[in-house]
């Protein structure tokens, strides 16, 4: 097979590597997906080593899937046993083969950051004068995380969340170990406890894999890179792609020194740099070289875009009064663009807060322009999702935090003072809560809830095996609705909602679950071990909004969302100071010039930028400047509007004058109807 058809010199050279460290540095739009699959295709169809001896991890279930999805097409069966997936998936699957040196169950839970809140919950409630009502749990999630991770700032405040987190850290662990489940974060922690802690084990990974791949290395951690160094320090065959130019994760915690100090890291390592963009124009690319550039700590690296990709047309920048007047050139900007033959879909409106977002999203509606907001609530964060998943979690990887949840879900009478006597009967006992749900009689239960929780047990047990036992014709998703739906929740649902409509969609989601189940277990056969690998696949999931970018649609999303996408036509909306930079949220320049620079690089043909004159902050309307970034870039490489609009020349005045003169004849025949029907009639 020949994997390196219609690559450049290059990517050709990265394709070829095949021992040692390596460094891709991959700028935006240069074909790194297309390498890392030739890359991996190439060493195994010539046994450079094994398809289940590749280890490639991913940001991104998609991209995983991506990436196994084209190697195979070409491989076929030889392709077959090839590992790739994210960070999380790579420590959950360690996990699940080492669990008894990781002390967990077989089919130990995994729990997501509300049900870590519960587990918070409950441990506040019993430290003595915490004040528990006044304490953002999620912050105080975020700080024990940090603390667990090595990530914590050092700080010589120590106010009463400091107090709190260090009083709390400990306990957290143990409650999660006590429950038998692990939380997002434990699933990188634990894998790297295990490795220091058994050696034999390392070891065994080590020689499973003896190649290593990481994509997006620019986005890496600290615990992260650790998990690279242990897997790959036997044999150093690391190959990482990533652009320091596209870090813009250090708010949670992605580390660019990684990437800067990889050469150094690793002895012997080989860099390319993939500086062709098959994407952008000549001018798009003018820009985004010309801004980045004024950053000092980077791998020097410069955008070249292809003969055929210069359009002639320079990057516009337009300057507005006020918000309310960029919303509305937005809008006007979107229908030029539908006079000129593109499509909504064509359209990404791209800003650096969800606030701008807000009022951009207000003047669309008005308009009558169809939207789609990315980076919005994934369905799997709905009450609804989250009660079913408890329930198949229960009955397949039973924990403390599960069953709370849906003890009394629907209603069935086992309310607080049931559970508070449950609970401290488990204490009293040393049992798990679990174990005090057999033996309420001995918790001096009442019999009515008593006989619930029985109820309870007996239906969770039997739950996957119910949910494989479905009629011909039907499926297991739709049995699964119909389970639920008999067990009384579908009424709980429609009793909780303000309306019928608000009813039904919330209904749907159930609906929806079962049929993301019945697409899951595809063609499998229908066993109580795949509706497992199911609920873990359903926990890691991160790409459940997929088909939106089918719909023909204008997208809108912050800065942050947009990365790794691209369009033929951008617009950036408000390029001042106090919003890129962000004023707040914006302490590392150099970071948010990169968020600017990725901004820039999503636009393939046209790049509009819009900034106002004054801006309302605080509910004060205040005077704004221009963004340090802009300034940045020679005025000769795009084209400024002072007056927020570019003349109206040929087809477009002819356009403009039709449609004005159409709209005017509606509502002259419109006011004729009117005074018509209120018998005035006008000779």
């Amino acid at each position: 097979m020949d994997w390196l058809k219609g690559l450049n010199p290059e990517q050709q050279k990265a394709v070829k590597h095949n021992y040692g460290p390596l460094l891709i540095l991959a700028g935006a739009g240069s074909g790194k997906t297309t390498v890392l699959v030739s890359r991996t295709g190439r060493m195994i169809s010539e046994k450079v080593a094994q398809a289940s001896e590749v280890c490639v991890l991913t940001f991104t279930n998609k991209s995983a899937r991506e990436l196994k999805h084209r190697v195979s097409h070409k491989l076929g069966s030889a392709g077959n046993g090839l590992w790739a997936g994210t960070f999380h998936s790579f420590g959950l699957q360690i996990l699940r083969r080492f669990h008894k040196h990781a002390g967990l169950s077989p089919y130990f839970g995994i729990v997501d950051q509300t049900d870590c809140n519960a587990v918070l919950k409950e441990l506040i409630k019993d430290i003595k004068n915490s004040g528990k009502d006044k304490f953002d749990l999620d912050k105080i999630l975020s700080m024990i995380n940090d603390r667990r991770t090595g990530l914590a700032p050092v700080t010589e405040g120590f106010d009463e969340y400091h107090e709190m987190v260090e009083i709390l850290t400990p306990k957290f662990a143990k409650r999660l170990e006590h429950l038998g489940v692990v939380d997002f974060e434990g699933l990188l922690i634990k894998p790297l406890q295990l490795f220091k802690e058994h050696p034999e084990i390392l070891e065994k990974v080590q020689n499973q894999f003896s190649q290593l791949m990481v994509d997006e290395f620019q986005d890496t951690n600290r615990m992260q890179m650790d998990l690279i160094h242990q897997i790959s320090k036997a044999h150093n065959n690391i190959t990482v792609v990533g652009d320091d130019d596209q870090s813009i994760y250090g708010w949670r915690g992605a580390e660019v020194k990684n990437i800067l100090n990889f050469p150094q890291e690793f002895k012997n390592c080989e860099v390319i740099k993939l500086e062709r963009n098959y994407r952008s124009s000549s001018e798009i690319l003018d820009v985004a070289n010309a801004a980045i550039s004024k950053n000092k700590n980077r791998h020097g690296k410069v955008l070249k875009a292809e003969a055929s990709q210069t359009t002639g047309e320079l990057p516009e920048v337009f300057i507005l009064e006020r918000e309310e007047d960029e919303c509305e050139f937005v809008v006007s900007e979107i229908l030029h663009f539908q006079r000129q033959d593109f499509q909504l879909k064509d359209l990404a409106i791209l800003y650096r807060s969800n606030t701008q977002g807000g009022l951009i999203e207000s003047s669309l509606r008005r308009a009558g322009i169809a939207y789609n907001i990315s980076g919005g609530t994934s369905i799997f964060d709905r009450k609804e999702i989250k009660d079913l998943m408890a329930y198949l979690k229960q009955s397949l990887a039973p924990n403390e935090v599960s069953l709370r949840r849906i003890i009394n879900v629907p209603p069935r009478g086992v309310g607080d003072t049931t559970l508070d006597k449950l609970t401290e009967y488990s204490q009293k006992k040393r049992l798990t809560f679990m174990d005090a749900c057999r033996l309420w009689r001995e918790a001096e239960i009442q019999e009515k809830a008593g006989f619930a929780i029985d109820f309870l047990m007996n239906f969770i047990e039997e739950l996957p095996k119910n949910i494989l036992d479905f009629n011909v014709g039907s499926s297991p998703g739709a049995k699964m609705v119909q389970i639920f739906s008999d067990l009384g929740y579908r009424d709980y649902v429609y009793g909780s909602a303000t309306d019928p409509k608000g009813a039904e969609k919330k209904w749907m989601v159930v609906e929806i679950l079962g049929r993301i189940l019945d697409s899951y277990l595809g063609r499998r056969a229908y066993e109580v071990e795949y509706i497992k690998s199911f609920i873990d696949c359903m926990l890691l999931r991160d790409d459940l909004n997929e088909d939106e970018a089918n719909q023909n649609k204008v997208q809108l999303m912050t800065l942050h969302a947009s990365k790794g996408l691209e369009f033929p036509i951008v617009i950036l909306a408000g390029l001042e100071e106090d919003l890129l930079p962000h004023k707040n949220l914006g302490s590392d320049i150099d970071e948010e010039r990169r968020l600017f620079y990725v901004g820039v690089t999503r636009a393939k043909q046209k790049l509009v930028m819009s900034r106002c004159q004054q801006r309302k902050k605080n509910g004060v309307v205040r005077p704004s400047t221009p963004s340090r970034f802009l300034l940045e870039i020679p005025v000769a490489l795009y084209k400024e509007f002072p007056m927020g609009a570019r003349p109206v020349t040929g087809q477009d005045r002819e356009d403009l004058v039709s449609s004005f003169l159409s709209n005017l004849n509606l509502k002259i025949d419109s006011k004729l109807e009117n005074k018509a029907n209120g018998k005035t009639v006008i000779k």
